[in-house]
């Protein structure tokens, strides 16, 4: 970097080194940095869209996060402590990012994380306290004791009311409809502040795997044993609970026997393996591990399956479209808004009754088999969540730059 503006909460109690008075500045808030994360991924899509305006970017961070973008309009300024203690972590990057902000003069504070005090908020993750009633709704009773009484849990909805609740308050982006309802229902939030810009995936980077996808589709069924016979479907996404992989083993059930499940991502598999077992379908169920680019796999599987409990958006679900595949969501998947149920895509009720996944796979296998649309329109569909367009939306219609 060729800033690097290294404050401490420690420094913040003494003199500040760095005067922050100047116009045209906007604050990035992002505690952690990871080369495989989504919102990563649109905090530096925005910073280098802001930067190409000439805009001066401050990225507030924790210790020891190297973020890959180089630019004299960039300072990266970390606060905090980096904790192994997740609590300890949240909470000293909250008390830090406000001490340093209420020493310093932004036209612009958008925070990506939970903090309490911003002017714009990225919500991409959805409600913490959503995701936390659809948990317990399908949690047994120790977990859910467990979660009520957890300081992490309490002090992360504490965080997200403080945040709603803050007076600076002027926009949040919501990346489906169903997050911006549950931001109204959970926290009462004037609807003329949410702004719905889904969440972008990378459409253009996967067009030449797309055209070739034939040809490599036929590779990869060679490399990972996939026998040319089965009809594979896909699983793509980490997080195996959430993401309902569990569903997608017992919808597998209703579905013909030359069908299998492709799963692709990060999680143990023993437990899923074992349902898999009992449910007579183990033969049929293939982990892969995670993989990069994991919507490679769908370039020789018949549709995509992400049954998740609760997914603010559900970018493999656009994957999916983006490769020319039929999907099958859940109804608390955000990207349902893209999704004609019984035209390009299948969405599964909840409470996801065995009715319901039977009612499901079984109209999912009659998508495939008599499709509706074809894979180029499937593709062209998933368009408008190209990373270049919802940046330019960003900019645009949320940050007003």
């Amino acid at each position: 970097m060729d800033t690097d503006c290294t404050i401490t909460a420690t420094q913040l109690n003494g003199k500040q080194e760095t005067s922050m008075t100047n116009s045209g500045k906007i604050a990035l808030v992002r505690s952690t940095y990871t080369p495989y994360g989504g919102v990563e991924r649109v905090t530096i899509g925005l910073a280098k869209g802001l930067l190409q305006k000439k805009i001066k970017v401050f990225v507030l961070t924790l210790p020891n996060q190297q973020w890959p973008i180089n630019d004299p309009n960039l300072s990266v300024v970390h606060l905090g402590v980096h904790s192994t203690h997740r609590l300890h972590q949240a909470w000293s990057f909250n008390k830090a990012v406000n001490q340093y902000l209420s020493q310093s003069n932004f036209d612009c504070i958008l925070s990506l994380d939970k903090v309490t005090r911003f002017t714009h908020l990225h919500a991409g993750g959805g409600t913490h306290k959503t995701f936390l009633k659809i948990r317990n709704n399908y949690s047994p009773p120790l977990q859910r004791l467990f979660r009520k009484l957890s300081p992490f849990h309490r002090y992360q909805l504490y965080l997200e009311r403080r945040g709603f609740e803050n007076p600076l308050l002027q926009k949040v982006r919501c990346n489906s409809n169903m997050v911006r309802t549950d931001i109204c229902n959970d926290y009462k939030v004037s609807p003329e502040k949410l702004v719905v810009i889904h969440s972008g995936i990378r459409w253009k980077e996967m067009e030449d795997i797309y055209r070739r996808r034939a040809e490599i589709g036929a590779q990869m069924r060679r490399k990972y044993n996939i026998d040319p016979d089965w009809r594979p479907v896909l699983f793509l996404g980490s997080g195996f609970e959430r993401k309902g992989l569990d569903i997608a083993i017992q919808g597998l059930r209703w579905m013909p026997s030359s069908y299998h499940l492709v799963v692709v991502g990060k999680g143990s598999p023993f437990a899923y393996v074992r349902l898999a077992d009992k449910l007579g379908v183990k033969q049929r169920v293939h982990f892969l591990g995670p993989q990069p680019q994991g919507w490679r796999f769908a370039t020789f599987c018949k549709a995509l399956i992400l049954p998740s409990y609760y997914d603010p958006f559900g970018g493999a679900s656009a994957e999916g479209h983006a490769m020319g595949l039929p999907v099958l969501l859940s109804d608390t998947t955000g990207y349902q808004d893209f999704v004609s149920h019984g035209e390009n895509g299948i969405i599964l009720k909840t409470p996801m009754t065995a009715e319901n996944v039977r009612s499901a796979f079984t109209g999912l296998i009659k998508l495939i088999e008599s499709p509706k649309f074809s894979q180029d329109k499937l593709r062209q569909h998933a368009y408008h969540v190209d990373d270049d367009v919802i940046l330019e939306r960003l900019l645009g219609e949320f940050l007003a730059f």
